[in-house]
């Protein structure tokens, strides 16, 4: 029991001892490969690598031998390339070789070529003109001959007078000329503008008939009516019709009836805006007068129904204002 005892325990020593160790190893190691499963996804990224670098050196290797294939083709043809240009410099030596004796024959030198070498491009056209003036001339001698001889007996004639009829001959039809010129620019500048005109009244046209409706309705607003009177009277009218009213009704008991207020249609003394001047009609005389004619405690009297009549109005349009602390 006791060898048991002791033996245990030294196993017990043992194995801390070799946990002790491993611990020590794993300490060691990097961090990442500490697990077993770590261990293993490292070698299997490893192994993707090294899989990934043979790859790309085979790539690498198959390029390597397409440039060095690409490369001897290249090689072998600068070669012929120079053989080429070897064999054209000695053909270009002999045929300038050629080229100076030629010249030589035909008793030129190079500057002498340069000189005729500008006319090359045209050599035909002058050839041309040469034959052309070589025939014309023949012609022309020709006519020479024959018109001396038909003038052989007869006497010349003054030229004089006919140069001086011919020079204002001239003149007159190059001021003639320079006239019509004149005309027909004029002319074309009328027609362009008789043109331009034409479009511009057709579409004066198509914009009359357009905004007709919209004109009309601008005159009426600004007082070209039966009333001669403006949008914006009428409406101020309107409500001063309202405010009259009222106003009428406070008068009225002020006045035991006699009196109530109107709106004029015409302007007084041709001044002001038509419809908004104030009349008084007087029930007494069945006529309405203007409000000057009034006494001084009359003209009180209507200014105050006039003022609570304006104050009812503006109450009855707005409910949340009361105006007749005002008047109190």
């Amino acid at each position: 029991m006791t060898l048991a005892v002791t033996a245990a325990g030294k196993a017990e020593t043992a194995l801390a001892g070799a946990r002790a160790k491993l611990d020590t190893v794993i300490e060691a190691l990097p961090e990442g490969l500490r697990t077993p499963e770590a261990v293993v996804a490292r070698r299997e990224a490893l192994q993707r690598e090294q899989r990934q670098l043979s790859e790309a050196l085979e790539v690498a290797t198959q390029q390597d031998r397409a440039v060095s294939e690409v490369l001897t083709r290249s090689q072998e043809q600068l070669e012929a390339a120079k053989r080429a240009r070897d064999g054209q410099q000695q053909r270009v030596k002999k045929a300038q070789g050629d080229f100076v004796a030629r010249l030589t024959e035909v008793g030129l030198d190079k500057a002498g070529y340069d000189a005729c070498k500008s006319h090359f491009p045209t050599l035909d056209a002058d050839r041309k003109k040469v034959t052309d003036h070589r025939d014309g001339l023949i012609a022309a001698r020709t006519t020479l001959q024959n018109a001396i001889a038909a003038c052989a007996d007869r006497e010349r004639r003054d030229l004089a007078p006919l140069q001086l009829a011919l020079a204002d001959a001239t003149q007159t039809l190059n001021a003639a000329n320079a006239a019509l010129a004149t005309a027909r620019t004029d002319v074309s500048s009328l027609a362009k503008f008789k043109e331009s005109l034409a479009a511009a009244m057709t579409e004066t046209e198509r914009l009359e008939t357009e905004t007709g409706p919209l004109r009309g309705l601008a005159d009426l607003a600004n007082g070209k009516n039966d009333f001669k009177m403006t949008l914006e009277t009428f409406a101020i009218g309107a409500m001063f019709d309202q405010v009259l009213e009222a106003a009428n009704m406070r008068l009225d008991p002020m006045t035991r009836g006699r009196y109530r207020l109107t709106r004029g249609l015409e302007p007084s003394g041709g001044r002001g805006k038509r419809g908004l001047e104030i009349e008084v009609f007087d029930i007494n005389t069945g006529k309405a007068r203007p409000t000057a004619t009034l006494s001084g405690g009359e003209t009180f009297i209507a200014a105050l129904a006039l003022a609570l009549g304006l104050a009812d109005v503006v109450e009855s349009l707005s409910g949340k204002i009361r105006m007749d602390t005002f008047f109190r």
